[in-house]
């Protein structure tokens, strides 16, 4: 690999990194793959690099089930009533008192052997309930071994902590958690340390540079002021934090900063739970062996729909599809692709696979005459289903299908549409991306995704903003899809990259398609482009982009009733 090119995946790598610590900078990766070009294979030196991107991931994640203690090794953590009782711990945190603090005792105040790191752990508990976060950092003293610093954040706010004192929780919506870190990476926390010392920004600025590595000389250059300046802000932070040496001020922020991502991580609400009304997950067993799980909605007898989610989804469907279901009389089946959700990985995934699938799932549910409908990303592996199915397939719906080819250069290109098509051009940087989604996923992440994604549709944005619970479901609908791995999704964007000589020459059945007017997520022409002179009917809708079937869905299903 030339020098230019290996210039390129260093700093494709160099991004995951920042991705695997703070996932909003996914975007950047979007320059970083542009620089890349078109890299179809893993160069052999990025191998353990990118391998140590999920490491870091993996250290800054939520836990996926139980206490922080099974999913952290990094993490000590006490729950703290409100009148300062400790609820619950891990080992970790009793080893911190241990060292220096005082004494942890289950049902018993904390006990400091020097009383004034009582007192600050008062005025901390004072300072989180104030602060719009519910998060402060807390110092604490350890005499001859200098402080140590921890933050206090509501417990709640902390599901696996949370759980470990659940019994204790559920009467005490005060009850803090107190966390200490244990290794040294980092992360954004200065948001936390300015409003928890009072630090001014130009004093945040000058821990920044020095939590990085630079002298006080280097550190004025680079702020273009003098060293007598950065010297009498040091002094400042000393004060205020109640440090004595700038090594313990570096350690102290590197400590910090791998709390602070946690907390980040862990912040309410996470994967809001599915709605009530919505059935079960079920599964068949394929003839490999292969679990094939799927959500069975409406009446049992009524008009078969096998449904395609999208390329982050799963069987959970819109809202209300339970009851609409059964009103139109309407079967309506959403199976989860494999490696998504409940279904496990396909050892070879393409729409031809993924067709097979289906086929043998229709031939176990017993089902003679299907109509099938497709969102987005589900369209390909919805034609060839259609395809393989033949005169079982009684018509198709695409909703927003995207196709399996490159997306066409139109006026505007949002954010998401510019990343699928880079990291389809570069698949070696997929299975690693969607891996460190799945470690770093949370509500407000998906929101912001979704928000980002409307920027060039004036509709999506606002249909967005006025349905408040269409953010919830989802952030489920994504969760869900990641629960078990990120395999499905990965396995997906390399299928589509491969597929792009696919044709529908075959189809046989009425097939109609329903676009968004002001959708470049996946542009209309590109869909007519991949299936030639089969639609029936093409529908275009005003006002509205990807987020089509969502606003349109009461249509969608009635359409299929017709």
């Amino acid at each position: 690999m030339d020098d230019a090119k290996s210039a390129n995946v260093a700093l494709v790598i160099e991004t995951m990194y920042q991705v695997a610590a703070n996932p909003d900078a996914w975007q950047q990766l979007i320059e970083a793959l542009a620089d890349a070009g078109d890299l179809q294979e893993m160069p052999s030196e990025a191998a353990t690099d990118m391998a140590r991107s999920l490491d870091v991931a993996r250290l800054t994640a939520r836990p996926e089930e139980g206490p922080v203690s099974s999913g952290r090794n990094d993490i000590g953590w006490i729950v703290l009533s409100s009148r300062r009782k400790a609820l619950a711990a891990n080992s970790l945190a009793h080893e911190m008192m241990d060292a220096g603090l005082g004494g942890l005792k289950l049902g018993a105040e904390l006990a400091f052997e020097d009383p004034a790191n009582g007192e600050a752990l008062v005025r901390a508990l004072n300072q989180s309930r104030a602060q719009p976060s519910g998060q402060t950092i807390l110092r604490l003293d350890r005499g001859e071994d200098g402080p140590c610093f921890a933050y206090v954040a509501p417990a709640r706010a902390l599901p696996g902590v949370a759980d470990a004192a659940a019994v204790e929780l559920a009467t005490d919506d005060q009850a803090f958690a107190l966390i200490f870190p244990a290794v040294e990476e980092t992360g954004r926390l200065w948001a936390s340390i300015r409003e928890s010392f009072g630090l001014t920004p130009a004093e945040l600025r000058l821990a920044r540079k020095l939590r990085d590595g630079r002298s006080l000389k280097e550190a004025a250059d680079e702020l273009e002021v003098s060293v007598n300046t950065l010297r009498n802000q040091l002094r400042a932070i000393f004060d205020k934090m109640g440090l004595k040496r700038q090594s313990d001020l570096i350690r102290a922020l590197t400590q910090l900063s791998s709390v602070a991502s946690a907390i980040e991580a862990q912040t309410p609400a996470m994967i809001p739970p599915a709605s009530a009304d919505a059935p079960p997950v079920v599964a068949i067993t394929l003839r490999d062996g292969r679990r094939l799980a799927y959500r069975d909605y409406g009446d049992p007898d009524g008009r078969s729909v096998l449904f395609f989610h999208e390329g982050l989804g799963s069987s959970l469907l819109p809202p209300g599809a339970q009851g609409l279901a059964r009103e139109l009389n309407l079967r309506l089946i959403c199976a989860e692709r494999p490696g998504f959700g409940q279904s496990d990985p396909s050892p070879d995934y393409s729409f031809d696979s993924v067709a097979d699938d289906m086929v043998e799932l229709c031939d176990q549910l017993g089902l003679t005459d299907v109509r099938i409908s497709a969102i987005l990303s589900g369209a390909p592996s919805a034609m060839q289903t259609a395809i393989r199915l033949g005169k079982r397939a009684a018509g198709v719906l695409l909703c927003s299908g995207r196709p399996p080819r490159p997306v066409s250069e139109v006026r505007t290109r949002n954010a998401l549409t510019l990343f699928r098509s880079r990291i389809e051009n570069n698949p070696w940087v997929i299975e690693t991306f969607y891996a460190i989604l799945r470690l770093r996923l949370s509500a407000q992440l998906v929101d912001r995704i979704v928000r980002g994604s409307t920027a060039n549709s004036p509709g999506d944005a606002a249909y967005f903003a006025q349905n408040a619970h269409i953010a919830s479901y989802i952030a489920t609908y994504v969760g869900e899809s990641l629960a078990r791995t990120s395999r499905g999704a990965a396995d997906e964007v390399k299928a589509f990259r491969r597929a792009r000589n696919l044709t529908v020459a075959e189809l046989s059945c009425p097939l109609e398609v329903w676009h968004g007017e002001e959708d470049v997520f996946a542009p209309l022409a590109d869909l007519l482009d991949y299936l030639g002179d089969k639609p029936r009917e093409v529908r275009v809708f005003p006002g509205v982009g990807h987020l089509m079937a969502l606003k349109h869905w009461d249509e969608v299903l009635r359409r299929a009733a017709a």
